[in-house]
């Protein structure tokens, strides 16, 4: 693990020699670069998620090894049509200067993926790099759920503190650790962990690079749209009495900085309205486990 350096993010699309020689080890024929389009994806992280539990960081080490070479999916269906991309490359990172609610060094796990170039790919790869196609969540085994306030494992003991409550100004959540597997991970419109999604790098140009620099400005474009989109939705789903056209024209107003501290906002709401239940909830021993429902993080 490497604490002070981040882990290399390119930009997307980008496919480096190096790149090739991992995507490789999982194709049945040898691949050019111009057969793939990869991303970097942002799997989990140690922060509180919205079920109030969170992964170790031995937690997290372990399941950065264990992520190499699993396949991605849509709203974790195990179904073989879902697979849409393969994970190549996968490491955990410390984000330096960032905490997390708790008050620890953040920790994230970030893997490069990989889709193939084709026909029935192509529409995937647009709503990737639109920023349409970003959320993810993953799913995995997980051997202990430990009370933060008592030191029970939720899930063999029962406790009396409850999850998102504070006693004696510590806040209750699951401590996540001994991971037992990772099988998949997701695009999902709304995932328990707040920051795991697509990231993406900023280009780095010199002045007089004027074709760089007009990517660079598309990007921008595109991702105000975006942003656009996102904040509209968001207010929408927050049920705020405004409706989407008349926001629309609102937002349009607003600078990009102004339209992610509204969304959050929107969403703060949304989440007081519509909270998310806990998907690791395995108190019910009668409960199909065939479906690994239980550990779709």
């Amino acid at each position: 693990m490497n604490k002070n350096k981040d882990f290399e993010i390119s930009p997307a699309g980008t496919v480096t020699d190096s790149d090739m020689e991992l995507i490789n080890k999982y194709a049945r024929k040898q691949l050019s670069k111009d057969e793939v389009y990869t991303f970097t994806v942002v799997l989990c992280d140690n922060d509180v998620d919205r079920d109030y539990e969170h992964f170790t960081a031995d937690t997290l080490e372990k399941l950065s090894q264990m992520f190499v070479g699993v396949t991605g999916i849509y709203d974790h269906e195990p179904s073989a049509k879902n697979q849409i991309a393969r994970i190549y490359d996968c490491k955990c990172e410390f984000v330096e200067g960032k905490k997390t609610a708790l008050g620890e060094d953040y920790m994230r796990v970030v893997a490069k993926a990989y889709i193939p170039v084709c026909d029935a790919s192509r529409e995937i790869i647009a709503l990737l790099d639109s920023g349409i196609r970003k959320e993810v969540s993953v799913g995995c085994g997980i051997e202990k759920c430990i009370c933060s306030i008592c030191g029970a494992d939720m899930r063999e003991h029962s406790c009396t503190h409850i999850k998102g409550e504070k006693y004696s100004g510590k806040l209750c959540c699951g401590v996540l650790s001994d991971p037992t597997d990772a099988y998949e991970w997701s695009f999902t419109a709304v995932p328990a962990q707040r920051k795991a999604g697509v990231i993406k790098s900023f280009l780095r140009y010199d002045d007089d690079d004027y074709e760089t620099m007009k990517r660079a400005a598309a990007q921008s474009e595109r991702f105000k749209s975006y942003m656009i989109l996102e904040t509209v939705k968001a207010g929408v789903t927050a049920q705020i009495g405004i409706g989407s056209e008349l926001l629309e024209k609102m937002v349009c107003s607003l600078s990009a900085e102004d339209m992610i501290k509204l969304k959050a906002l929107f969403e703060e709401k949304s989440s007081q309205l519509f909270p998310v239940r806990s998907q690791l909830d395995i108190t019910g021993k009668d409960k199909d486990i065939s479906v690994n429902s239980e550990y779709s993080i």
